[in-house]
């Protein structure tokens, strides 16, 4: 079927992603049988807004509950993916990749910036994650002492081992601290149970475990730094408009509030 570009009026076909005339982003600007996120209402073909609500249209595979973990497919009925366990929820996402989720906006259609999260949820998170990285590190201190203890003993032999599964173990507690912030929807858990979360600000989408590990290694950094550093970023969450810290601002991202967009 045959349709004209809403920028050139050009003729092109069902599937062009590009209007060969002026190179329009066909796949962005011009939808076939848009559909409101609402009222479920179809429209004729590249219709923009719903005249019920207002709501911006959308493709109606857009529409379709996934995983949030791996993106697969399920009914509306199914609330929680029986493969990783992650949430089943309609993910949309705006022109020019602004994403939006029912009842849950992370970025306004107006593109205003993101409030920054509470600096006392930001605390108590960052409480929780710590006793979570505690809690994680024991099987490796219980090794290490176990190993100190065989090397008192002159028990030469089993020592290493023992010191080498202490090393297996600490890298877990040390894993999580570099992607937490990429877990789930950019949440670690303690910002999970604090109802926070890290947003990637080059695409406005949640923060991956690259993102993560990226902000994290960057405040890392700058905590090693002598008598000042473990100050620097509590400062600059404190100072900035936005909450951003510097290992926010080399990975563009930021940590913000999910219920003020409920």
């Amino acid at each position: 079927m045959n349709y004209k570009c809403p920028k050139c009026s050009s003729d092109f076909i069902t599937g062009t992603k590009f209007c060969q005339t002026c190179g329009c982003n066909l796949e962005l600007v011009f939808i076939e049988k848009p559909t409101c996120p609402k009222c479920k209402t179809t429209y004729p073909t590249n219709t923009k807004f719903c005249v019920n609500d207002g709501t911006k249209l959308f493709r109606p595979e857009d529409l379709i509950p996934k995983c949030v973990i791996c993106n697969i497919a399920y009914s509306d009925d199914i609330k929680f993916c029986p493969r990783d366990g992650g949430e089943i929820k309609v993910i949309l996402t705006r022109q020019f990749s602004q994403p939006i989720y029912p009842n849950n906006d992370y970025r306004n259609i107006h593109n205003q910036k993101y409030p920054k999260a509470s600096l006392g949820n930001r605390f108590l998170a960052s409480l929780l994650d710590g006793l979570i990285s505690t809690g994680l590190s024991i099987p490796a201190i219980l090794f290490f002492v176990a190993g100190l203890d065989k090397l008192k003993g002159y028990d030469n032999d089993a020592a290493p081992g023992l010191f080498f599964m202490a090393f297996f173990f600490y890298l877990i507690p040390l894993c999580y601290n570099f992607i937490k912030d990429g877990l789930g929807q950019g949440q670690s858990w303690g910002k999970k149970a604090l109802d926070i979360m890290v947003v990637n600000l080059d695409n406005n989408t949640p923060c991956d475990k690259g993102k993560s590990f990226f902000r994290n290694f960057i405040s890392i950094l700058v905590a090693i730094i002598p008598f000042i550093g473990w100050l620097i970023e509590p400062i600059m969450v404190l100072a900035t408009d936005d909450g951003r810290k510097l290992g926010d601002k080399a990975a563009n991202t930021q940590v913000i509030d999910k219920n003020k967009f409920n």
